[in-house]
């Protein structure tokens, strides 16, 4: 497979250079802020992609978690794990487990259910305030904060059953243009949340990782302190074509922000 056509949605164009936000929460809102628009996504496996250059990379983890749906499992098991895979990916000093989701076949709680637009899960804005916020609500004291650097990410890993269905597609960091990001408030938990999305660009190149399995992890990096690097991934789960018996994609993501002492 070398590539696919699919329709992922993207931040209507309108957006950029406005000085309000758009604000996006449930699917009326998402159908009014974003258009779809038709890629190609290229299969990125056997490629050398790289954290730092393209944004994302995929790579092995077999979790000693039972059952993912049980919430204290996951954050007694799979937290250590994770912590553990991104500083040995990365070198990170410190990982910190910032939330987890798990996804399902399941539409009722627009939250869980699949992501239908591209998106990053950070504003790009106030990267260091957001560590400083950050450290703070989880007790960590780095002092001076001044002398680290930061990066969150997020984990994306199949559960019970390969991917067949709603694959996750990444725009590769080195085809996206500052310009073309814009924040937005995500107020599907309430209180809205400044994250941020790009609006359409046909120089953007987008890959997928087909065919995941329950032992592969996608690690994208989702916000960086640090200039001289890849510093956003942004990602939608787009259809892909299917067996008509094919179950629905079940998987866990987890985000954490890293820290890096200064050299």
């Amino acid at each position: 497979m070398q590539s696919v056509t699919a329709q992922v949605r993207y931040l209507n164009p309108d957006w950029r250079g406005r000085s309000e936000m758009p604000r996006i929460g449930d699917r009326e809102s998402r159908h009014a802020n974003t258009s779809k628009r038709a890629v190609d996504i290229f299969d990125a496996r056997g490629m050398d992609l790289g954290l730092d250059s393209a944004g994302f990379m995929l790579t092995k983890h077999r979790s000693k978690v039972g059952d993912f749906h049980q919430d204290g499992e996951v954050r007694a098991t799979y937290y250590v794990e994770i912590a553990r895979l991104l500083q040995e990916l990365t070198g990170a000093e410190h990982a910190l487990i910032l939330q987890h989701v798990v996804r399902t076949e399941d539409t009722s709680d627009f939250n869980k259910a699949y992501a239908r637009f591209v998106h990053c899960d950070y504003s790009v804005r106030d990267a260091r305030g957001n560590a400083e916020r950050t450290l703070l609500a989880h007790g960590l004291e780095l002092t001076p904060s001044q002398q680290w650097e930061f990066a969150w990410f997020n984990t994306w890993q199949p559960i019970e059953r390969e991917v067949l269905k709603n694959p996750l597609a990444m725009i590769d960091a080195r085809t996206l243009s500052f310009d073309d990001v814009v924040d937005y408030e995500y107020s599907g938990y309430g209180e809205p949340v400044r994250s941020s999305m790009p609006a359409f660009n046909p120089d953007h190149k987008l890959y997928f990782f087909p065919r995941m399995q329950t032992d592969e992890v996608l690690v994208m990096k989702q916000l960086d302190t640090r200039l001289d690097r890849a510093r956003l991934c942004p990602h939608t789960s787009f259809d892909i074509d299917a067996p008509a018996d094919a179950p629905g994609r079940r998987s866990i993501e987890v985000r954490i922000m890293c820290a890096f002492r200064k050299r």
